[in-house]
């Protein structure tokens, strides 16, 4: 009933996201807009997100390599298959299949290679933040309310970094921390305290990596040259609908997509990308056509979901796996059968 129901929540938003960033356009427009847009863009769109995810999966490898030294070419397919997953299944599952396939072909804790997820996480809404506020420092005329909440979220995001050290430099200490924090909050079942206390303990040791100080430099590099790398496909896909922005107006693009995709909506983030695109042309007080902003919203939209989604489902196939395997494993880890990732 509870997954029937998020479901369903899923789809009434993607379509009223839909229903939003259609506002203002009209059929002979967004006609006009695909018959004249610079399709010739695509290859440089694909190899950027060739660069975006062999980058994630090199940051992956880094965070892992204490406890579990695989290489990038064993860690590019799980990498996909968890985001193609993403793609085609609710509840972003795609994170936990991915830590799954790690864990059962190549024996990392499952435990260890989620505290990487997380890490991971907490690396691209720091570069985010970065970028994002690159981009609206490089933008005029933008609202105050707008400087406003860029600097709300910048004070979050350091309130997280300053956890995230205190966590890798004082390990025991920060999980004793949480675990008095804990104890001072009895509705919480006991369960669920002593296994996130646990879980800290044991994702120490996927912290290793980060003790290391060249580690930690290429890991916040690779973060953000990846999220540089998908702000420069949001540019050219506007650039292809021939609206006249900057590099900034993607790197803003992708700083709002990447928190309007956290809301519940449909896999694949239908509607939700297309709202996201237009809040940001609203946001820099940009006027271009409508029909050509939904437009380039459904370009790089569907050149980033295709060829991840086409990718997944290959090396899925190859593993010998269905997504329904997939997400029994992700909802019972005890019950998954043994993956055999191709290498």
């Amino acid at each position: 009933m509870k997954r029937a129901f998020f479901l369903m929540l899923g789809i009434v938003v993607s379509i009223g996201c839909f229903a939003w960033s259609l506002r203002g356009t009209d059929t002979e427009s967004l006609k006009a807009g695909f018959a004249n847009a610079n399709y010739w863009t695509l290859p440089i769109m694909l190899a950027l997100l060739f660069g975006f995810y062999w980058l994630k999966t090199w940051r992956w490898q880094l965070l892992l390599a204490p406890v579990a030294p695989l290489t990038i070419r064993q860690l590019f397919s799980p990498m996909l298959i968890g985001f193609a997953a993403n793609n085609l299944l609710p509840a972003h599952l795609g994170e936990f299949i991915r830590v799954f396939f790690v864990r059962q072909k190549h024996g990392v804790p499952a435990s260890t290679v989620l505290s990487t997820v997380i890490l991971e996480r907490i690396f691209d809404v720091l570069s985010i933040l970065t970028l994002f506020g690159i981009g609206l420092a490089f933008t005029d005329d933008l609202p105050d309310h707008y400087r406003h909440y860029a600097m709300l979220l910048g004070a979050a995001a350091s309130g997280v970094v300053f956890a995230v050290v205190i966590y890798l430099v004082w390990t025991e200490h920060f999980i004793g921390m949480v675990g008095w924090v804990l104890s001072l909050c009895p509705f919480l079942p006991a369960k669920l305290s002593t296994g996130l206390v646990g879980m800290l303990r044991k994702g120490g040791d996927g912290l290793m990596a980060l003790k290391s100080g060249k580690v930690v430099a290429l890991v916040v590099v690779t973060s953000l040259l990846q999220w540089l790398l998908n702000g420069l496909i949001a540019y050219v896909a506007l650039w292809a609908f021939h609206i006249d922005v900057t590099p900034a107006t993607g790197l803003i693009v992708t700083g709002v997509t990447a928190f309007g995709v956290t809301i519940p909506s449909t896999p694949g983030y239908f509607g939700v990308i297309q709202m996201c695109f237009e809040v940001s042309m609203r946001a820099q007080q940009l006027k271009p056509d409508p029909s050509f902003v939904f437009g380039s919203s459904v370009y790089y939209h569907m050149s980033m979901y295709i060829p991840v989604t086409i990718l997944g489902l290959y090396f899925l196939q190859q593993s010998g796996l269905s997504l329904k395997d997939l997400q029994k494993a992700s909802e019972k880890p005890s019950e998954a059968p043994l993956v055999t990732v191709p290498e």
